[in-house]
């Protein structure tokens, strides 16, 4: 664990301790060409650089004129708190020993935060789908200390219904959960 928190390379003696971030533009992942830069470093900085690049590059504001009132309304592609939340999470509950980054795959009108294994199998995947689930197995929990130390992370199942509530306070479709326990997905929709 203190590779992973304080060694400046620990991709180094941990392989695929990376996190994968990649733009497909507008053709999708069916078209001819993308973007991808690949975060590596200890978990503060690999937390901090991917988020900083996520923010920076794709988090847009819209501004919506309302014809029935002088107040406009102001909503983001993707919801910036709702993106912390899941690259926090996916740091802290991946398997570090399973040969997968974590992948964000970000297209014109989703992201996908893809992170391995996925939740433990003591978690409800109904529950979790509507912020409920209430597991006190960690994988990570050392892991979870230290991104609790960054103020990152409460460690009290709290991560996911505040992903649901930012999605929601934004105006941004529900966000979806895979149906199958090898790994966690996180899709987020635009919302415009």
């Amino acid at each position: 664990m203190g590779l992973m928190m304080f060694c400046t390379e620990p991709y180094r003696f941990l392989p695929l301790m990376q996190i994968d971030v990649v733009w497909f533009p507008k053709e999708g992942p069916g078209g001819n060409k993308f973007t991808e830069k690949i975060f590596r470093g200890p978990i503060a900085r690999l937390v901090s650089d991917t988020l900083d690049y996520i923010k920076r590059n794709f988090i847009n504001e819209t501004v919506l004129k309302h014809p029935d009132r002088a107040e406009s309304t102001r909503v983001k592609n993707y919801p910036y708190p709702a993106i912390e939340e899941a690259v926090v999470n996916a740091i802290y509950h991946r398997a570090y020993n399973v040969r997968e980054p974590i992948e964000i795959r970000i297209m014109h009108n989703e992201m996908v935060i893809l992170s391995y294994p996925g939740p433990d199998r003591s978690v409800n995947l109904e529950k979790l789908r509507i912020g409920k689930a209430q597991s006190r197995r960690y994988r990570n929990r050392r892991i979870g200390e230290f991104l609790k130390e960054l103020k990152l992370t409460e460690g009290r199942s709290t991560g996911i219904p505040k992903i649901i509530n930012a999605m929601q306070n934004n105006g941004s479709p529900p966000v979806e959960f895979d149906d199958d326990y090898s790994y966690f997905l996180k899709n987020q929709v635009t919302a415009y």
